[in-house]
This record gives C-alpha cells, sequence and structure tokens, in this order.
C-alpha cells in the first residue's frame, strides 16, 4: 500500500488540482518583510504562511524524514504571467521529477509505478497540507501559540505551535520565515511530543534570485524513464463526480470533530484509475471522499471487493496510516481502505463506521 514518496508527491500536486482550481491565480511577488511584530497573532502568522506558498517564488533544497524514510528534494515555484508554475525533484536515488504549470502535471514515471496505487496514496508533506488548510475553523479543534525564535536554512525564524484539544489528530510545531511567513521547518508530532515527520529547509533563494529556467525539466537520458501528463477534468466532471460520491453515500457514521468533506470524486473522472488497464477492464470503480480538519486529512476510498478477494492491510510510516475493511453494500462486499495523518486508533474507529446508504435525487446528499 505504501507507494514512494514522490509517487506521493504526484498525487499531492494533481489531488490539489481539484481541491482548490477555483482558488484565485495568485500573483508572484518579491520576499517583502512583513514586520512580524509581537501583535501578530499566531493565527495571522499561518494566514501569511498559507499565502506564500502561493505567492513567492523561491527554490529551495530541503529535506523530509517520514518515519525511517529520509527524503533530499528540490522544489521551484513562481508565478510567470498569472500561472503558477512549480517543479520538484527528487535528488537520490532513481530519477522523479514533477513539473506543474497551471493545472497541468508532468511527471517522470519508471518502469514497474504503478498509476492506479497513486491514486490511493494519500496527499503528504508540508506543501499538500497547504492546499487544503482552512485556518479560520480550527479553533475548535487545535490551540494555536507562537512559542519563540530559531534560525533554519540560514534565515530568521519565528516559531509556531499547533497543539491539538484531542487526541483524533497530531500537532505540529512550524518555524516560518520571519520576512516573508514561508515555512522554512516543521515538525509533526504525536501527544507525547514524539516526531512522526520532520520537513526543513536546506538552502533557500527567494524572489528575483529564483530563475525561470530553473523550472525546466531536465531531459531524461535514460529510456526507461517516460513522461506522463495528467490534466485535471472540467468543473462539470467534478460536479457530476461529487454528485454521484454524495448520493452513493459510502460515509463514515463517525468522524472526529471538526473534520468535514473537503473534496470527491470518482473513477470515471480519475485519470489516474482510467490509466490503469486492469481496472479498466474488469470494470471496477473506485470512490474518494477527503475529510479535512483545516489542517489535517484523511482520505476514503471505496471499491468493489476484487474477485480474488484483498489481504488484510494495516500500517504505519511515520504519521501517515493505511488500512482497510471489508464491508457489505446493496450489490455485495466492499472494500474501504482509509488513508491519512491520523492516528491508527482513529482510523480504525473511522473505517469500522462506514456503511452505504442510497439517496435520491428527490432526497438529496445529506448535510454533513
Amino acid at each position: 500500500m505504501r507507494s514512494s514518496f514522490v509517487a506521493g508527491w504526484a498525487l499531492t500536486i494533481y489531488v490539489a488540482l481539484f481541491t482548490i482550481s477555483e482558488r484565485a491565480q495568485a500573483q508572484s511577488v518579491e520576499a517583502q518583510p512583513l514586520n512580524l511584530r509581537a501583535d501578530v497573532s499566531a493565527h495571522q502568522l499561518l494566514r501569511q504562511m498559507d499565502a506564500a506558498f502561493s505567492d513567492l517564488a523561491y527554490d529551495g533544497v530541503f529535506s523530509y524524514l517520514m518515519g525511517d524514510d529520509l527524503a533530499s528534494l528540490r522544489v521551484v515555484h513562481k508565478v510567470i504571467d498569472g500561472v503558477r508554475r512549480e517543479r520538484l525533484v527528487h535528488l537520490n536515488g532513481a530519477p522523479r521529477e514533477i513539473v506543474r504549470a497551471g493545472e497541468t502535471v508532468s511527471f517522470l514515471v519508471m518502469p514497474g509505478d504503478d498509476l492506479y496505487g497513486l491514486g490511493r496514496s494519500i496527499d503528504s508533506g508540508p506543501f499538500a497540507r497547504a492546499f487544503v488548510r482552512e485556518f479560520d475553523r480550527i479553533d475548535s479543534t487545535y490551540r494555536v501559540t507562537k512559542t519563540g525564535h530559531g534560525r533554519v536554512a540560514g534565515r530568521q525564524a519565528v516559531k509556531v505551535e499547533v497543539r491539538p484539544k484531542d487526541h483524533h489528530r497530531y500537532g505540529y510545531k512550524l518555524w516560518l520565515d520571519r520576512d516573508t511567513a514561508l515555512l522554512l521547518r516543521s515538525e509533526l508530532v504525536d501527544h507525547k511530543g514524539n516526531k512522526l515527520e520532520i520537513f526543513m529547509f536546506n538552502q533557500l533563494k527567494l524572489g528575483e534570485s529564483v530563475l525561470d529556467d530553473a523550472l525546466t525539466p531536465l531531459q531524461a537520458h535514460d529510456t526507461e524513464v517516460s513522461l506522463l501528463t495528467l490534466k485535471p477534468p472540467a468543473v462539470e466532471q467534478r460536479e457530476a463526480a461529487n454528485a454521484r460520491v454524495s448520493r452513493t453515500q459510502w460515509h463514515p457514521q463517525w468522524v472526529p470533530a471538526g473534520f468535514k468533506i473537503a473534496s470527491a470524486d470518482d473513477s470515471r473522472d480519475d485519470s489516474l484509475t482510467r490509466k490503469s488497464p486492469a481496472k479498466r477492464s474488469l470494470g471496477l470503480s473506485l470512490s474518494r471522499v477527503m475529510y479535512s480538519d483545516g489542517i489535517a486529512t484523511f482520505s476514503l476510498y471505496v471499491e468493489p471487493m476484487p474477485a480474488s478477494g484483498a489481504a488484510r492491510l494495516l500500517s504505519k510510516n511515520g504519521a501517515t496510516v493505511a488500512l482497510n475493511h471489508k464491508v457489505r453494500g446493496r450489490s455485495g462486499p466492499y472494500l474501504v481502505t482509509l488513508v491519512g495523518e491520523i492516528p491508527v486508533q482513529t482510523a480504525q474507529n473511522i473505517v469500522l463506521s462506514v456503511s452505504q446508504r442510497v439517496i435520491s435525487d428527490a432526497q438529496g446528499a445529506p448535510n454533513e
């Protein structure tokens, strides 16, 4: 179940296109001092951090520790002529590179890469969370405070701590650039303070020093490496998919306080699934519903049980848990899989509560 780190990054960008496609296109800005005074609240800093991900031009090398897996990557981000452009390069191991231009995403794939498996990966990492954060609604489930200052990648930082009010989600320790509020370092911790994931920039350039050429992907010299380009479906297709998923009602009867549906789709509009000949030939469908509490996310995937059955799954890497459960639907057995950055016990309680309720068009979808 656990895909490669970069495979998860591919889906991170891909799902983000669905989740925030209506978000206004940000204009590129140079790094300008924010004059982060003592009276600037921690919530204001979080909102500035969110904007910095989308607005700033930055080019940096960062380390990402997830459980026992350590990755080193380079990220380049810039808005050119109103279009957001990003490039993510894996600096170790097999060639891995992802390039985004607006709503089009291209990435290098290796022989044996499971594209259907990409669709079963969860968005992970600090940049992924930037796409689904809704800081205005986290007060009921988190306490946010400024805790001091620090220094990361040679830059002065303001430290912010996000503590959960229950054991159904994890906490975050953040180091924000003093001048731009860009996230320089983050630690995802459990309720005992154990570090589950660590992200940290080692080198970073901002503003005019970020060159357009840095966004150009490298040509693959390995003939086994191929380039796959994905485009999101039209708005009408996404809305139709959301309606189908809502009426099918493969939703849990219990989720922790604060979690609401952030996005939904099904395999009829999923480019990754369409590119899986095995699944397509079997006529299997897949629906996905992503939940968010404003910071943390988890996704539920529901599909008809394969004729060969499915092995029981329960795995955890860093903060990411993946598990499945067999449920009885109106047309036979189904397999429900949860992947997300939530505690294992919470994930198990959610999966065990999933059931199917078919809603007629006259009834419409129920309120969350």
